[in-house]
């Protein structure tokens, strides 16, 4: 993060102080009070602390106020005897964590009568939870689907004109696009908690307050206690970003948060994967080359563009975590452009295509994992060119009305509707696709009707379901192929290069709650402890024995890892799934292509194992036929192991996972996967071995 200090020595500056988290209170409250006397000591003071401990976790932090003189001494001599950095337990000195939105303030045009708008079931349950600035309750978009709690005493501190990002997730969370779409999330609303101070073109946090401690205390009030606010809640929106803080390899503590009220909770977390407002420089290059350029020519200078700045482009904090979901953002609206191509603006793709938008934050996550988890549907985004001595820089055209998604807002202090765009749209229908996938599998005829499905596994499922319904699309395909010619056939780093951008691909939100047209997606869920098994038996299609047809399979697994927050390696449990012949941890492979020919399609297991999410993509391989009678099953073990390489893992420790399977064929051939699977859709599972 940079950060510019003021020129005035006497000017104040913040900055957060973070103990060292040992589970040892005794020994943190001892480092704690040393850290305060020797800020007090630099003429400082102390403005907030926080003093999170649980099981599993410790936070232990001060947000202080200095004089600039007394920063410049601590960076100019950093070791010196009574300086900062030599107080025992004293891990990092750090700028004041702000979060951050950042809302389209450009003015729009009511585009609907909101009378038209199907009314919300003020009696439904509340299956998610916003935690954002605060939505406008009365907005004729939302009215009766969002419920706010004040619970941090700042909604007082937004005027209603400037409740703009707020609202407009909140639209998109519960109607998607005012145009395109508008139909409320069955049998469900949302609670907001609203955790930034909405103002005229930014919403931030209170800057008298340290953000973890913000955080985790709406969390806490969500779901815990004798009264929790949301007790039937399974997931958390968090389109908020750390301002100025882009992931560098050190995971950062509201990451770890996060990914520690996964695992104990059963939460799922989308978090938007941040956007870049920086301009991308393309050099040696005028804006009338560029604009006079083929398609092809213009994509590839800004790939290499992007290669070149890949460092000043990463993850924004929290979005770097790794038991959450990582939203990005597919540049494309729902419906057509408003008005004319504007005069400068360049397209950059072409017309339908599912590319990241320019500004999306890219991965890889911690330890190299597989981040963003996939991109959303964001609203297009607009490139403008100019000039910049010899070079020119690429900008998204950011106050427009021609493109966007149509969402909730307020323009000169009344409701109104307007077009807009960037990873949170993309985080907020993102979570709208695994509400309506929710409400799906306990419907009437679902899969889970009638069944009392737990939070946790509601939270899994989609989560297994989400990454299970991406798909890289042509884009996608099509940049893997540029990259192992650049790359001179290395497939590892040629699809971590694509997987920086789509992640696990584009998400695909009808394949979340239906079938796909030519195939069948079986649903399981299971607990497993270190070196233990279970075996999930799937039906196998008798129309596939003796076809020589094209067949895909994708088996994907989530599930919330315990974490060790004192450990670098800090992801504890790994799961994987094999075809049943194999070893618990190795041997030989007796069926490769898990009874159906197949062979490994885009992503490798060496990629897939980083998260906590495993996903294993088999397409046909033609080479021979699969033989088998009308009831063959085809085991597929799912087995857990150390996920940190430091026997963290206790034995005793209950890992609950979701597993999806789809089978599906190509569309050619005259047969009805789904139809012959019909009857066994939800998998059974044997008892743990191993």
């Amino acid at each position: 993060m940079s950060y510019r200090l003021s020129e005035d020595d006497s000017a104040p500056i913040r900055l957060e102080l973070e103990i060292w988290p040992t589970a040892n209170a005794a020994q943190r409250a001892r480092w704690l009070a040393d850290t305060r006397a020797r800020v007090e000591a630099f003429a400082g003071r102390v403005v907030d602390t926080s003093s999170i401990s649980e099981i599993g976790f410790a936070y232990e932090a001060i947000l202080v106020e200095m004089p600039s003189a007394a920063v410049r001494e601590l960076l100019a001599n950093p070791f010196a005897p009574n300086g900062l950095a030599s107080i025992d337990g004293l891990q990092f000195v750090l700028p004041q964590t702000v979060g951050q939105s950042l809302p389209d303030v450009s003015d729009g045009t009511p585009q609907l009568q909101f009378g038209d708008l199907p009314a919300f079931d003020e009696d439904a349950p509340i299956k998610a939870v916003l935690l954002d600035g605060t939505p406008i309750a009365g907005h004729p978009a939302i009215d009766g689907g969002v419920v706010i709690e004040d619970v941090h005493d700042i909604v007082r501190l937004s005027q209603v004109a400037h409740r703009r990002h707020a609202t407009s997730m909140a639209s998109l969370m519960l109607r998607g696009d005012l145009v395109a779409d508008g139909a409320p999330i069955p049998n469900a609303r949302i609670l907001s908690i609203p955790i930034l101070v909405d103002h005229e073109r930014e919403a931030v946090s209170p800057n008298d307050r340290l953000f973890v401690d913000i955080v985790h205390i709406a969390l806490a009030r969500a779901f815990l206690g004798e009264t929790p606010l949301a007790p039937e809640a399974y997931l958390v929106n968090f389109s908020v970003g750390i301002k100025g803080s882009h992931f560098a390899g050190r995971i950062s503590s509201l990451a770890r948060l996060l990914d520690w009220w996964a695992d104990q909770q059963g939460i799922l977390f989308h978090v938007s994967a941040g956007n870049v407002p920086d301009a991308l420089t393309i050099p040696d290059m005028t804006v009338s080359a560029f604009e006079d350029a083929s398609p092809e020519d213009r994509r590839d200078h800004i790939e290499a563009a992007q290669r070149n700045a890949r460092h000043k482009r990463t993850l924004m904090a929290p979005a770097e975590a790794m038991n959450i979901v990582t939203v990005g953002a597919a540049s494309l609206d729902e419906t057509a452009p408003s008005a004319p191509l504007q005069a400068g603006v360049i397209p950059v793709h072409e017309d339908g295509d599912l590319t990241p938008a320019l500004s999306s934050a890219m991965g890889l996550g911690a330890f190299r994992s597989i981040k963003p988890d996939f991109l959303a549907l964001s609203g297009e985004h607009e490139v403008r060119a100019t000039p910049a001595a010899k070079d020119i820089r690429l900008s998204v055209v950011t106050q427009t009305q021609r493109t966007g998604l149509n969402v909730a807002t307020v323009q000169r202090g009344n409701p109104s509707t307007y077009r807009t765009r960037g990873t949170s749209c993309a985080n907020a229908m993102a979570s709208r696709a695994s509400l309506f996938a929710a409400a799906a599998l306990t419907a009437p005829d679902g899969p889970f009707d009638g069944l009392d499905v737990t939070t946790r596994d509601q939270a899994l499922i989609s989560k297994a379901l989400s990454v299970n319904a991406a798909r890289w699309p042509e884009a996608a395909l099509a940049r893997y192929d540029r990259e192992m010619i650049r790359l001179a056939g290395n497939h590892n780093q040629a699809r971590e290069e694509v997987c920086r951008y789509y992640g696990h691909g584009t998400l695909n939100e009808a394949l979340m709650r239906e079938a796909p047209d030519y195939g069948a997606t079986l649903i399981g869920t299971g607990t497993l402890r270190k070196d233990k098994a279970a075996i999930f038996n799937v039906p196998m299609p008798p129309s596939l024995a003796g076809e020589r047809i094209g067949r895909s399979m994708l088996v994907t697994i989530a599930w919330f890892s315990p974490v060790l927050a004192t450990r670098a390696r800090y992801r504890l449990a790994l799961l994987e799934a094999v075809a049943h012949g194999h070893d618990l941890f190795g041997g030989l492979i007796d069926d490769d292509g898990w009874a159906l020919d197949m062979k490994v399609g885009q992503l490798n297991k060496n990629i897939i194992k980083r998260g906590t999410v495993w996903s294993h993509r088999m397409i046909h391989n033609g080479a021979t036929v699969p033989n088998f009678d009308g009831n063959k099953v085809l085991p597929i073990r799912v087995q857990c192991r150390e996920g940190a390489g430091t026997n963290s893992l206790s034995p005793d420790d209950d890992i609950r996972f979701a597993l999806a399977v789809t089978l599906e064929i190509d569309s050619e051939a005259n047969l009805d996967v789904h139809e012959e699977l019909q009857a066994r859709l939800r998998i059974g599972v044997q008892n743990p071995i191993g």
